[in-house]
């Protein structure tokens, strides 16, 4: 009877230890599958980002003026109809652009001692009190951009609408120009001070008044 009990006994063991390595075994290779798969998966979303596409490079350079063509047509204008209300230097110290001016504004009374001009390390400015808009004339020979020009071309006026007036851009001589119009009195039907034919008109009748 005890052999039969202790051969139970120790049947009873072996198939309990061969189902416990059974099962076991079984969750050790499900726990092995987890882990190679979340491995996998880590190695695909850690994959390198591809290199930031590079972005043209924005530099600043100097226009080339031409300066023959500016000389050529300063001297063409005859000398009484030259602006005389400021003298601008001439050869090295003159503005490293071509000076052009406004000519024919309607100016208040006395305003003449108002207008403004300052010469500029890259160009100039001259500001001209109106009426009915002030002008202010910016130039300069700073060229901005990748595909910046490197040789003298002129550009046909571009106009925009402002809050406060308008501006008209435009090249000349290789050269950047743009004329600011403050509106002084403001029409309450246009929401303007002048129409964009107005303002390219004065852009147009600037002359040249100074060049090196």
């Amino acid at each position: 009877m005890t052999k039969t009990i202790a051969m139970v006994a120790a049947l009873a063991c072996v198939f309990g230890v061969s189902a416990c390595d059974q099962f076991g075994g079984s969750d050790t290779v499900e726990v092995a599958d987890i882990e190679q798969t979340t491995d996998s998966a880590a190695e695909e979303m850690v994959t390198p980002e591809a290199a930031p596409k590079s972005r043209p490079v924005v530099t600043e350079k100097e226009a080339e003026i031409d300066w023959a063509a500016a000389r050529e047509d300063l001297a063409s204008i005859p000398s009484e109809a030259r602006e005389d209300s400021f003298q601008i230097a001439s050869g090295n110290d003159a503005p490293p652009v071509p000076v052009l001016l406004p000519t024919g504004i309607v100016m208040p009374a006395g305003a003449e001692n108002q207008i403004k001009f300052q010469p500029l390390s890259d160009g100039y400015f001259a500001a001209y009190p109106g009426v009915t808009y002030d002008v202010i004339v910016n130039g300069t020979n700073e060229v901005m951009g990748d595909g910046a020009r490197s040789a003298p071309e002129d550009r046909a006026e571009r106009f925009l609408a402002t809050a406060s007036g308008a501006q008209v851009a435009f090249s000349r001589y290789g050269a950047d120009y743009l004329v600011e119009f403050e509106c002084n009195e403001i029409d309450g039907e246009t929401g303007t001070c002048l129409t964009e034919d107005e303002a390219v008109e004065v852009a147009r009748k600037l002359v040249i008044a100074g060049t090196r």
